[in-house]
């Protein structure tokens, strides 16, 4: 190999492993989420333990949808339900809706467990409680217990309403793979291919 092929490999291998490095950093920092549960993707009635009491109701992520930053701990939350996001009527008005945590040993948490309350998301602005068009869009800050729970599955989010006071739609907060770190890692291994072929030619 001529030298100064060797000699521009040693300049691409470093930045290659900088890229790949920045890469990493971004998928750490921000994870989305997806809502899931026994019945399905989403805020489901059927994702509910107990009994539901005529609702076919149903919510799930808009808009931006849920993510979660580590390094600032904030849970960014766009959820909807109603027939005016796309989804089923509530059987009435939201009473409630929190964010409820299970914080035992067992990871990731069934979807069967209840757990307390952690944050009481309609206390919060970015809350609506209409049956038919509502849901909230906010950002909360969790701490330590919380995001470590948030990440291991044992987190739900659960909506309250006369009917079912217990809670008529609910969905686990589920961290899903970031495609972008990957599309980030494979344009930068373009990139740096790209330029060892420019170099590799002019040395030539």
């Amino acid at each position: 190999m001529p030298a100064g092929s060797v000699w521009g490999m040693k300049r691409i291998l470093p930045a290659l492993a900088l890229f790949a490095a920045s890469a990493a950093f971004v998928s750490a920092q921000i994870t989305p989420f997806d809502l899931a549960g026994n019945a399905g993707i989403g805020l489901l009635a059927g994702n509910e333990n107990h009994v539901v009491n005529g609702s076919f109701g149903s919510g799930g992520e808009v808009g931006a949808g849920i993510s979660y930053d580590s390094n600032t701990m904030l849970l960014t939350i766009n959820i909807g339900w109603g027939s005016g996001n796309g989804f089923a009527d509530l059987t009435g008005a939201a009473t409630a809706g929190h964010i409820h945590g299970i914080t035992t040993s067992n990871a990731p948490a069934s979807y069967l467990e209840n757990a307390g309350v952690q944050i009481g998301l309609n206390a919060l602005g970015g809350w609506s409680s209409s049956a038919t068009n509502g849901g909230f869009s906010g950002t909360v800050s969790l701490n330590g217990t919380q995001a470590t729970a948030l990440m291991n599955g044992q987190l739900y989010i659960n909506v309250h309403t006369a009917t079912n006071s217990g809670g008529e739609i609910r969905g686990q907060l589920i961290a899903v793979p970031e495609p972008s770190t990957y599309a980030l890692i494979f344009a930068a291994v373009a990139l740096v291919g790209v330029i060892w072929q420019r170099r590799h030619r002019a040395a030539a």
